[in-house]
């Protein structure tokens, strides 16, 4: 099959200009920035002995996150986000837990730009074998 001399002028520009829309058709579609709605599971990790969370903490924290629509992408489809709050240490009585972003394991180039609630307070009883269900943390 011949090719028409029409379409063989010019071809090194044609390739870059194909070249060129495909990188910029992938970039509009795909590399953009957006935001976007996740809700991230609150795990608490290291429990002093002798210690259990008294009442109902919160287990679940809201969060829009912003950055190229690609890595929220994988964010989304990984699963479940989790924020882990290190207990290692705490005293019985009450441990508030703010700045919880940063304890957030994300991919660099993504953000938060909200997160409710913004603090998790647990309230830390001595585990004395007489407990109440309600004050094992028990529903």
């Amino acid at each position: 099959m011949k090719i028409p001399a029409w379409l063989q002028e010019n071809m090194g520009i044609r390739i870059m200009s194909l070249i060129l829309a495909v990188f910029l058709w992938s970039y509009v579609t795909g590399g953009g920035e957006t935001e976007r709605s996740f809700v991230a599971r609150v795990e608490t990790t290291h429990l002093p002995d002798g210690l259990l969370v008294s009442g109902t903490p919160v287990e679940r924290v809201e969060l829009r996150l912003a950055g190229p629509r690609l890595l929220l992408t994988k964010i989304s489809a990984a699963g479940q986000l989790t924020i882990p709050l290190n207990l290692t240490g705490v005293q019985e009585g009450v441990v508030t837990f703010a700045a919880l972003d940063t304890k957030l394991p994300l991919p660099a180039g993504v953000r938060v730009t909200r997160i409710y609630p913004s603090t998790v307070e647990l309230h830390l009883v001595r585990n004395d074998g007489m407990m109440t269900p309600s004050a094992r943390g028990e529903r």
